[in-house]
């Protein structure tokens, strides 16, 4: 009853076999149903720069939005970082604000809305990041301006620390890593220059056709040379 008042559009949540602290504890668990996943630590060596999405998507990584709304549910495999989507209108703020404060306030709770916030802000830096999200359907924007929504994140973030040994503290690690390895940048830079239009890849072909005919000729003309000499 407390999660259709306060989020008529969200999943119930999965009986835990306790009553929650309060109406604030029950909306918490509406979304945050599911086990977190524990991210490998990844092997390679990553810096601690934290890319932007657009950083990301540039370094080959593409985003998708997961079959579930729970915020556990962020997923990184095979260059494809599936997210829930996010609604993100006039309620937001506040509703994120509140988890927050309750995760910190109340010790043993955990602090998986505070990753979440802290993770969402590390992939958004700037109004691109979020215009990238809006296309790929992970954000829907009721607040009308990339900035604005940029700027609640960096609000909420604000004095928020992520566990360093948390499930989305080794999902940053993991991504960095993976968008360093120049051969994905690269495979990443061939495939949107070159195949990102037919006309790009019809030019890609007869440049190759053309190389081609070129050494025949030049092998051709060479075994001609001596073979009359």
């Amino acid at each position: 009853m407390v999660v259709r008042f306060l989020a008529p559009f969200s999943r119930p949540p999965t009986p835990v076999g306790r009553l929650g602290l309060h109406p604030l504890d029950v909306f918490r668990w509406s979304m945050l149903f599911g086990e977190c996943r524990r991210f490998r630590v990844p092997e390679f060596d990553s810096d601690d720069t934290i890319r932007s999405a657009v950083e990301l998507y540039q370094a080959g990584i593409r985003f998708k939005t997961s079959n579930s709304s729970s915020l556990h549910n962020i997923r990184f495999r095979r260059g494809v970082l599936s997210m829930p989507k996010l609604p993100v209108d006039d309620s937001t703020e506040y509703t994120l604000f509140n988890m927050v404060a309750f995760e910190r306030l109340h010790v043993g709770t955990g602090s998986a809305i505070m990753a979440y916030v802290f993770f969402v802000d590390c992939i958004i830096q700037s109004p691109k990041d979020v215009a990238l999200l809006t296309s790929k359907g992970i954000i829907r924007n009721s607040l009308g301006s990339e900035e604005a929504v940029a700027m609640l994140f960096h609000s909420l973030a604000r004095d928020v620390v992520l566990d360093p040994d948390g499930a989305l503290s080794a999902l940053l690690r993991e991504l960095n890593g993976y968008s360093s390895l120049p051969w994905e940048m690269w495979f990443t830079n061939l495939k949107r220059t070159y195949f990102g239009s037919p006309w790009a890849f019809m030019s890609l072909l007869a440049a190759a056709f053309l190389l081609l005919m070129t050494v025949l000729q030049t092998v051709y003309t060479m075994r001609q040379f001596y073979r009359d000499g």
